[in-house]
């Protein structure tokens, strides 16, 4: 209960250091709640998407085959929204997530006399990659309804081109905020300086 405790009350405090110990325990707490939370809220909207798509399939694998429009119907109805609300969850539990590991992250970095502006670029994707997302994906579904049976595969490149490029970027991205993730993990992970340094004393001290 005190790492608990002490952690919700220095959520506002960059300053000073932090050992790796009381760090992982907490960073284990806030994402194991996370996972939990995202579970919670994940599955009705899953369900519920699901219970929106049987009607316009009635059961019929073939359906789409013989009325083409149903595409559009089930991206502009069902996907997209589906997206949008997932999106505005992530990116709700990106801030809070933030708010809740800030301060213990900086004080990690400080604990190894590194500043706490090395963890920004990752809190800044964190932030940013959801609303990519929301913006990428709608145009990933919205091509399919141009494609129809019979078209060549030259035809089907043609209509999906846009899309591929998007998801080719978000791709891209991800890539690139997963390996600065890595970079920051492994520092964090690092022992921190015996003794003082310029952001304090030594916590393992006191």
């Amino acid at each position: 209960m005190n790492l608990l405790t002490r952690h919700l009350a220095g959520l506002a405090d960059f300053n000073g250091r932090e050992n790796r110990q009381p760090f992982w325990l907490w960073m284990l707490i806030v994402y194991a709640t996370q996972m939990v939370v995202g579970t919670i809220v994940m599955i009705p909207m899953i369900v519920s998407t699901f219970h929106r798509l049987a009607p316009m399939m009635q059961g019929d694998p073939h359906r789409f085959d013989e009325h083409p429009e149903l595409v559009r119907q089930i991206m502009s109805q069902v996907m997209v929204p589906m997206i949008s609300n997932m999106m505005t969850y992530l990116t709700i539990a990106a801030i809070v997530m933030i708010g809740l590991v800030a301060a213990a992250v900086v004080r990690r970095l400080h604990d190894g006399d590194h500043s706490g502006w090395w963890a920004a670029p990752i809190f800044a994707y964190q932030l940013a990659m959801p609303l990519i997302y929301a913006a990428a994906l709608p145009k990933f579904f919205a091509a399919f309804p141009a494609i129809r049976p019979g078209m060549s595969p030259d035809q089907v490149n043609a209509a999906m081109a846009p899309a591929i490029q998007s998801i080719a970027w978000v791709s891209l991205l991800g890539t690139i905020g997963f390996l600065m993730l890595i970079v920051l993990i492994v520092v964090l992970a690092l022992k921190g300086t015996e003794g003082p340094n310029r952001y304090g004393d030594d916590p393992l001290l006191h």
